[in-house]
């Protein structure tokens, strides 16, 4: 199958639509094709091999490169130009980030941004431990997903949600870097400070949680529970 990718300008800020909503807006063969790469994640706890995407691909009937071409037109999926190995699959990153999230049943993952880590529980409807640090201070932050409940250490810890001033592409590269954990809003504030031309908005934790449900929540849908039920690698305590 033969797939184009729609243009996407430079542009101040990141895409329009959340990860959902560009999804969305692939056709069925590449939001399939999305959603594997996103299980793929969990069953290698990490990316999985360019030769294991481009079984994935062929198995729907695309072809790899321009199945990957379009997604990372749609800033969905990037891919290391050297390698092939994929770094980016928001809410996951192929590389150590100061986001790491432990799934119930020992799967460690890590996390573009302080939002995707956070919707990394509800999209998979796992319980999980969430390992991060607030890059101002340098004090860890913890946060526990039990059954859809959620509890934060230190206890006022916020995420500033920010951008980089100027020309944005790709959300992993002007926004991912500035949406962190802080442990309290004072960092925060420091934080923004030290980055003259950043905006930036505060979020308390359940608008956090709130925010990463409505971007990240349904990625995995409707083949959600067909796609990791059949994988022991994701078993563990699911909410319900």
């Amino acid at each position: 199958m033969t797939v184009n990718p729609s243009p996407q300008p430079t542009r101040r800020g990141p895409p329009i639509g959340s990860v959902q909503e560009r999804q969305a807006g692939l056709p069925e063969p590449l939001r399939a094709l999305h959603r594997r790469l996103l299980v793929g994640f969990l069953a290698h706890a990490g990316p999985p091999e360019p030769a294991a995407v481009a079984d994935m691909a062929a198995g729907l009937g695309l072809d790899p490169n321009q199945a990957l071409g379009v997604l990372a037109a749609t800033d969905l999926v990037h891919s290391d130009p050297a390698s092939g190995t994929i770094i980016v699959a928001y809410p996951f990153s192929g590389r150590p980030t100061l986001h790491q999230v432990q799934l119930h049943g020992g799967i460690d993952v890590h996390a573009m941004c302080a939002l995707d880590a956070l919707g990394i529980p509800q999209m998979t409807r796992r319980d999980a431990r969430i390992s991060s640090t607030d890059p101002v201070s340098g004090q860890p932050v913890t946060i526990e997903a039990q059954h859809g409940a959620w509890q934060w250490e230190p206890a006022i810890t916020v995420v500033l949600v920010a951008a980089a001033g100027g020309a944005c592409g790709a959300v992993a590269d002007c926004c991912c870097p500035h949406i962190n954990f802080h442990a309290d809003p004072q960092q925060a504030q420091t934080y923004l400070q030290a980055h003259p031309g950043m905006t930036g908005e505060l979020l308390g934790q359940a608008d956090a949680v709130e925010r990463a449900r409505r971007i990240f929540g349904g990625l995995l849908d409707p083949q959600q529970r067909q796609a990791m039920g059949d994988n022991d690698l994701t078993r563990g305590t699911r909410w319900q």
